[in-house]
């Protein structure tokens, strides 16, 4: 009977031992890892941001498959966070698929479904700022010509707002439209600005954030559009997240084009600032969707006009896009790029009380003649 015992406690002890000595020993591991605890992804004018998050500074490595293309990346002493989304699918013509997954017991591996060519892409990190603990990796795709991001730090955690004037005698003079208030009077008109909250969206020279710029300009065009008897709806009126704080990309987005929808509106617009790793890129562009009505295209042919009208910047044309809240709205709908942030010029000129006023006349003058 005791030798039975005996038996039994050793086969206890060899069996439950090696348990807790694993246990013990993933505890461990963990200590002195990094943890990856999110993935942030955006997406503007065809351009794709995505960062993870880590707890500690990290080593990496990328490298490139095919069939289909992919970029993928190797983050060392790393585990990942299991509340983080493992696939993600993103609307965009330069990044499809997103896989994220602990490849081994030290190794997190993201792939990166892309067509962009090897120009098209930066993969860089940032270490964590005095605000926070966060250590950042980002990837930045576009393609390579126009579309790549600029490289900037983590926004400051105090908004810029307008304050610089610009003399007006450098400015176009207001151009005033005949039977404005006639045409839009009783029109229902959704506002976007894009970014805010937790998506700074560009950010240029001296910190200029484009979230701070679009709803300065909004706000100034809801003024306008109120005055004329137009009901106006904003996807935002503050420095927040539509959808909710950190939201997906595609959820901060459909809460975007669902305000639309939802008021059955007469027209959307939705506002950004454009940038570009050169500062001299320059100018002002906007878009509808490749498949959209015509009416969408004539909405963004005529605050393109009114915009390069009122602020004098360089005529970038309209183009079709892919972009999901021109997509996914049921009426007109356009995206304006109203400047460059990344431009010393054009950034000094937006974040001015002078600048922010011209640009939303502009753009107010565009729908005042798509109404009549």
């Amino acid at each position: 009977m005791q030798k039975s015992i005996f038996v039994f406690l050793s086969l206890l002890i060899f069996i439950v031992f090696p348990v807790i000595g694993q246990a013990a020993s993933f505890g461990d591991r963990v200590n002195t890892m990094s943890k990856i605890e999110q993935i942030r992804i955006s997406t503007a004018d065809e351009k794709v941001r995505i960062v993870l998050d880590a707890s500690k500074p990290v080593s990496y490595k990328t490298f490139v498959l095919s069939n289909p293309n992919r970029v993928a990346i190797d983050i060392k002493g790393a585990w990942l966070s299991p509340d983080i989304i493992k696939e993600t699918l993103v609307d965009s013509s330069c990044v499809g698929k997103i896989r994220v997954r602990q490849f081994d017991a030290d190794t997190v591996r993201v792939v990166i479904e892309t067509n962009v060519s090897q120009n098209g892409y930066e993969i860089f990190s940032l270490p964590a700022n005095a605000n926070t603990s966060i250590y950042r990796i980002v990837f930045d795709f576009g393609d390579g010509q126009k579309n790549l991001p600029a490289v900037v730090e983590e926004s400051p955690s105090t908004p810029i707002v307008p304050t610089v004037a610009i003399p007006n005698s450098v400015q176009p003079p207001i151009i005033p439209i005949p039977n404005a208030m006639k045409g839009i009077r009783g029109k229902t008109i959704v506002i976007d600005p894009g970014h805010g909250g937790s998506d700074s969206g560009a950010v240029g020279t001296k910190g200029i954030m484009e979230k701070n710029i679009t709803l300065a300009i909004s706000k100034q065009l809801q003024g306008l559009l109120t005055d004329a008897g137009a009901k106006v709806i904003m996807t935002r009126t503050s420095d927040v997240d539509v959808a909710r704080p950190s939201a997906e990309a595609v959820e901060e987005l459909q809460a975007r084009v669902d305000v639309a929808n939802r008021a059955r509106a007469d027209l959307f617009l939705s506002i950004h600032m454009d940038s570009f790793s050169s500062s001299d890129a320059k100018g002002t562009s906007t878009y509808y969707y490749a498949k959209g009505t015509p009416a969408s295209q004539r909405l963004a042919n005529l605050v393109r006009s009114g915009i390069i009208e009122q602020l004098g910047t360089e005529d970038r044309g309209t183009k079709t896009c892919n972009f999901y809240v021109v997509k996914h709205t049921t009426m007109p709908a356009a995206l304006a790029e109203v400047a460059f942030v990344s431009n010393p010029g054009e950034g000094q000129l937006l974040n001015s009380i002078d600048g922010v006023k011209k640009a939303a006349q502009g753009i107010y003058n565009g729908i005042c003649r798509y109404f009549q």
